[in-house]
């Protein structure tokens, strides 16, 4: 339990040692809590949904969740508190790029970056795909709530984000050369915060990578 705490055990308190490029990098296993989504997806998609909710049910989603929660989501707190660079006031709203909302660019942001979070490299999936696969399979396994604890874990780790480089409370433009493909986890690590209020490189300054992942679109036809 990091909440509250002085420093985050997974992130450590030596900023020498904190990963450049994210807030903080998911652990490895929850790469195969995605594989094992994707073989759900595609039971579901052949007509083999009794099959798809076994296999759903081997995700720890409780795990991963609480993961989420204790750690990804306060990261960036943990290591602004460490790193003590602090910036004047935020801009007045007037003075803000007039569109805060990514909704129309969102598309454009994933695909151009290979549905992979420019931080962390996480995979992420379509929210249409997420949205819809919920819906059809229509069961209490797999559920995108209004709650951290009444949604799965794959929502956690997986949802798409267009995420601000610049924060948008900070001049940051709500336009294609600001707007990166971000997981939940980092975008909410991220918060608010400058990437030099947080120790992180601009992802920017690196090429996405495009590896033929699609974020499950081609998917979406058969829910």
């Amino acid at each position: 339990m990091c909440r509250g705490k002085k420093y985050c055990t997974e992130l450590g308190n030596n900023p020498s040692q904190w990963d450049r490029d994210c807030p903080l990098r998911l652990p490895s296993v929850y790469d195969s809590a995605i594989d094992t989504f994707v073989d759900t997806v595609r039971l579901f998609a052949g007509g083999q949904r009794d099959q798809c909710i076994r296999l759903l049910e081997t995700i720890d989603s409780a795990s991963i969740t609480d993961w989420y929660i204790e750690h990804g989501q306060q990261s960036g707190l943990h290591r602004n508190r460490i790193i003590s660079l602090k910036l004047g006031a935020p801009l007045p709203i007037k003075d803000r790029y007039p569109v805060r909302s990514p909704a129309r660019l969102q598309d454009a942001v994933f695909e151009r970056d290979g549905y992979r979070c420019r931080y962390c490299g996480n995979r992420l999936i379509d929210q249409r795909l997420l949205r819809g696969f919920a819906k059809a399979l229509g069961s209490p396994i797999f559920t995108r709530g209004t709650t951290n604890l009444t949604s799965h874990a794959i929502i956690h780790i997986a949802w798409p984000v267009a995420d601000h480089v610049v924060p948008w409370s900070r001049g940051g433009e709500t336009a294609m050369g600001n707007l990166v493909a971000s997981c939940a986890p980092c975008n909410y690590g991220k918060a608010d915060f400058t990437i030099e209020q947080i120790g992180i490189s601009n992802p920017l300054d690196r090429l996405p990578v495009m590896d033929g992942w699609d974020g499950l679109r081609s998917l979406t036809v058969a829910l």
